[in-house]
């Protein structure tokens, strides 16, 4: 952005200019005021030109009605009469020189300089008082005579006779210089309206640029930040200025479109579970973001290594092959240790520092000269990193690690979503296949389960007897093995009905008294009101809760006691199957839902992994808690849901 296009200097300009014009119209008014005083000061000294020559004419006149008879009288009218004509001969002549000179700064009495620039006419005009004057006193001068002895008479009988052409030279100077004046007056109130008609203009026209340039932007830029708080984000503020608004505009625009492609990201994440898929729309929504040519995502092996599992370049897939990486002492395991986005600005010269950044030298290879890193470990069934490239080297700047920063939760989160469906797809393909092969698998088994009956009613030495006892024992576990990964694999059916907790743990108990009975273990049940009613499958629960007691009768001491005990709290039932079996260590405690982890010798490894499921399908829970001085204690909470 050029400095000359930034508002800052636009509107510094404007105000300069404001400056400028409120100086000149100062500096303009108070010239005019300055003219104003100096013609009300000629005014007042052509004024003083009329009085002055209409007090000799007076006093000339008093004098020919007062002519002195004698000696006395006359000296006193030398002493008063003469010496009052000398004063006024010598103003008025101070004043007319002054007009013919220019020079007021005498008469005037001021500190500053004053020379009035006066017409041609006043300029004649007193050019003919001034000629005219002299004339006067050359004649007057003669009349009187000597000094000494002066002819007053004389002097006064002059001035009366000369007086009433002087008085008419005096107006015409004073005619003049208000004919000038008034020439003037009516030149400065032009000037002043054209001024302010000027400065209306240039005001107006500020102002104007002032809406186009600032307030009518800055409307658009309102508008576009209610649209985008409404939810709009794929709206767009019109790029006119080329100044700070128009980069507000800019920065918007680019605001708006990453808040879009992250919205439009987030929703094909969230429902997309194809892995090609989503990194496909990762590969060509993300540019608009961030610089980005190749995205690939690596995920870890059971194994210790990790492995490229998909990369896009370009927005195309690239088939790099079977890409298998060491994981220790490499960035992407620091990555996914520090679980924050980790930014290579060189991969080239990053690649070089050791042996084991194989990955980096795939992508030097490949072009690629900055790098980031985003781990892919919250909530996600697999851990992996996400791998953003560019050929631009020093590509990502820190506002790009800030957005990827601020998006990495949501991106990953997103991310891991679809692995997590791809992985519930994966499982839900093994299960139907572990169902077609136990189905598979019980038809020869029944076949054999038949010879083995057949064998059954046949005499047979002691050693066939027990090979075929064990047989059979066998042939009932495989049996017990199939029905319960059955029930695993198959997806649940609910039949939910109001029942009664109480019967069903009731008839559960009684149905154990043999086993019991058997190990010298009792079964106590503690239910705080007889019947505590709710909306279940009263079968699956019955499955739940032969499970769970089968395993504290198993688990349970000779002579000891199994607490199962019910708590109605508020809307969910608690139920707690207590023993005081062997503690079951830690790490156990952990496993003991996963599918076929069992610490029984004839056991499948399936029934709490079952029990869970049922558990779960109800929209409840189970847990488990085991220590030396408790016992071991399963609880089930289950909402009531009347």
């Amino acid at each position: 952005m050029k400095f000359t296009h930034t508002l800052k200097f636009q509107i510094g300009v404007a105000l300069l200019g404001l400056i400028a014009l409120f100086s000149f119209f100062s500096l303009h008014t108070l010239r005019i005021l300055d003219e104003q005083r100096t013609q009300g000061a000629l005014l007042r000294l052509a004024g003083e030109l009329q009085a002055t020559a209409q007090h000799m004419a007076m006093q000339a006149m008093n004098y020919e009605k007062n002519t002195p008879q004698n000696t006395a009288a006359y000296t006193r009218d030398l002493r008063l009469y003469y010496q009052d004509l000398m004063n006024n001969t010598s103003q008025f002549n101070d004043i007319c020189k002054a007009f013919s000179s220019g020079d007021f700064q005498r008469q005037l009495e001021m500190h500053e300089p004053m020379n009035p620039v006066l017409s041609e006419n006043t300029l004649d005009a007193a050019y003919e008082l001034e000629q005219y004057w002299k004339k006067f006193l050359v004649d007057l001068n003669k009349a009187m005579g000597p000094d000494d002895m002066p002819h007053l008479a004389k002097a006064a009988n002059l001035i009366v006779d000369r007086n009433p052409e002087l008085l008419e030279k005096t107006r015409d100077l004073l005619k003049a210089l208000d004919t000038d004046i008034q020439q003037r007056t009516r030149e400065t109130n032009i000037i002043i309206r054209a001024s302010f008609a000027v400065a209306l203009i240039i005001a107006i026209g500020i102002m104007f640029w002032f809406y186009l340039r600032v307030l009518r932007p800055l409307d658009s830029a309102v508008e576009g930040f209610h649209q985008v708080s409404a939810g709009n984000f794929s709206y767009r503020l019109p790029l006119k200025a080329d100044n700070e608004i128009g980069y507000i505009a800019r920065s918007f625009n680019q605001l708006a479109s990453r808040l879009d492609t992250l919205f439009k990201l987030t929703t094909r994440l969230q429902e997309g579970s194809d892995l090609d898929e989503t990194l496909e729309f990762v590969s060509k929504s993300l540019p608009e973001l961030l610089p980005l040519d190749w995205v690939g995502v690596l995920f870890v092996s059971t194994d210790g290594n990790i492995q490229l599992e998909r990369a896009y370049a370009d927005g195309e897939p690239e088939e790099l092959g079977m890409l298998r990486f060491a994981l220790k002492n490499t960035l992407l395991e620091d990555c996914l240790s520090s679980g924050q986005p980790l930014h290579i600005p060189d991969i080239r010269e990053t690649s070089l520092q050791s042996s084991s950044y194989r990955f980096l030298q795939v992508l030097s290879e490949r072009g690629r000269r900055d790098a980031i890193f985003l781990p892919v470990t919250s909530r996600s069934p697999i851990p992996g990193v996400l791998v953003f490239a560019t050929r631009q080297a020093h590509a990502y700047q820190t506002e790009h690690m800030e957005l990827l920063t601020n998006l990495a939760t949501v991106i990953t989160l997103s991310f891991s979503r679809t692995l997590k469906l791809a992985e519930h797809a994966r499982l839900a393909a093994i299960g139907q296949f572990v169902s077609d092969i136990a189905h598979e698998i019980r038809t020869p088994l029944a076949t054999v389960s038949m010879a083995l009956d057949y064998f059954e009613d046949t005499e047979l030495p002691g050693p066939a007897r027990k090979r075929l006892d064990l047989a059979e024992q066998e042939m009932a576990r495989i049996n017990r093995l199939l029905a319960d990964i059955l029930l695993y694999a198959r997806p649940f059916t609910l039949n939910p009905m109001k029942t009664d907790i109480c019967p069903i743990l009731q008839n559960v108990i009684n149905s154990q008294v043999p086993r019991a009975q058997e190990k010298q273990v009792s079964v106590n049940l503690t239910c705080p009101r007889p019947s505590l009613p709710l909306v279940a499958d009263a079968d699956r629960l019955q499955q739940i809760f032969i499970n769970l007691i089968n395993n504290a009768l198993d688990a349970a001491a000779e002579r000891s006691t199994v607490t199962v005990n019910v708590d109605a709290t508020g809307e969910v039932l608690q139920v707690s199957v207590h023993n005081q079996g062997e503690v079951i260590p830690e790490t156990n405690i952990e496993r003991l839902f996963e599918p076929f982890f069992t610490t029984k010798s004839n056991g499948t490894g399936l029934g709490l992994a079952i029990t869970r499921r049922l558990a779960q399908a109800h929209g409840g829970s189970i847990s488990v808690q085991s220590d030396d001085k408790d016992g071991t204690c399963f609880t089930l909470r289950i909402p009531r849901m009347l």
